[in-house]
């Protein structure tokens, strides 16, 4: 069994990035990746992933509004993880609009993801191999999560 992930972020290197990072560090199962809400929406529906861990910021945010990829994503998913490198109240106010249960700082996923996950998704269920990593590198110092609240 694997935590099974969709991520949505509209940079190319970025999604890459992350997805490596995932799969190799925290052995998290990327089962789809989406550089839009308009791809992040079929895909949610398609592929049920436990978590979808996304950017707000997307290309075509223009286009969606906050509370309709919110109900059509949480219609086939318990939890939204929103990522940014910006953590102000503005941030912080755009995930919550967005459904996120929770927003963790780009730049320490590596630290802030499984727990963030464990505190505000408690339904969803972490393999104990997704709480190790697989590198023998030490972890770094303890979560810095940045929370918001689901609207």
């Amino acid at each position: 069994m694997s935590l099974k992930v969709l991520l949505v972020d509209g940079s190319d290197v970025m999604r890459s990035a992350i997805a490596r990072f995932l799969k190799n560090e925290l052995a998290i199962e990327i089962i789809g990746t989406a550089a839009s809400f308009a791809e992040a929406l079929a895909l949610t529906a398609a592929l049920k992933p436990d978590v979808v861990l996304m950017d707000p910021h997307m290309p075509d945010e223009r286009e969606y509004t906050p509370e309709s990829v919110k109900s059509q994503i949480l219609l086939h998913t318990e939890c939204i993880v929103a990522m940014s490198l910006w953590n102000d109240d503005d941030a912080k106010a755009l995930a919550a609009s967005f459904g996120a249960h929770v927003l963790v700082d780009k730049m320490k996923l590596y630290s802030d993801l499984i727990p963030a996950i464990k505190q505000f998704c408690p339904t969803v269920s972490i393999p104990n191999n997704a709480d190790s990593f697989r590198k023998d590198t030490e972890r770094p110092a303890g979560p810095s999560i940045e929370t918001t609240t689901a609207a």
